[in-house]
């Protein structure tokens, strides 16, 4: 009895200081490990993926002077994308995917969405307004935004966003 007696004793002398809070050195390893926190290092891009650095041919404005500045001066940007069958097809796609929720299906500013806006409805894009526009300044609006307009340069590259400027110039404004 009285060995049974020691040997409890002494196993309870030996879990005393866990039970304390006391703990081995290797208990606090997934604790002091080095460890990535969510967007701290940056992900390689992947094919096809839009880069975030160059490449882009139209600058940032400042404000709205500097904005409209920039509008008039991109009449002399002049597409590298010919307005062929396969252009204004892929152009149609996109249009699609990311203007027809505002624009409509025909380009009169009556898509689900912009018929939600209150103060002043999506630009239809049959108006004169629009059709006479140098491609340049439409690729502006498209790359930059305006208004309610959200930009599109992070959405399409600058190929696919003459493919929809291509669209729009042969499918729209031939109504009026």
């Amino acid at each position: 009895m009285r060995g049974r007696l020691r040997i409890l004793t002494l196993l309870l002398l030996t879990m005393l200081p866990l039970s304390n809070g006391w703990s081995y050195p290797w208990d606090q390893d997934m604790v002091d490990q080095p460890s990535e926190k969510p967007q701290e290092s940056v992900a390689p891009p992947g094919p096809g993926s839009v880069p975030t650095h160059g490449g882009e041919t139209v600058p940032l404005p400042m404000n709205d002077e500097q904005r409209d500045a920039m509008h008039e001066a991109a009449a002399a940007i002049e597409s590298p994308v010919s307005a062929t069958e396969e252009s204004i097809t892929r152009g149609k796609y996109f249009y699609e995917i990311n203007c027809l929720v505002c624009h409509g299906a025909q380009g009169r500013g009556d898509g689900p969405v912009g018929l939600k806006f209150v103060t002043k409805a999506p630009v239809d894009l049959n108006d004169i307004y629009t059709q006479e526009q140098a491609l340049g300044q439409l690729f502006f609006t498209l790359t930059r935004g305006k208004g309610k307009m959200p930009f599109y340069r992070d959405a399409l590259n600058p190929s696919e966003r003459w493919d929809v400027i291509n669209y729009v110039k042969s499918e729209f404004g031939h109504n009026e």
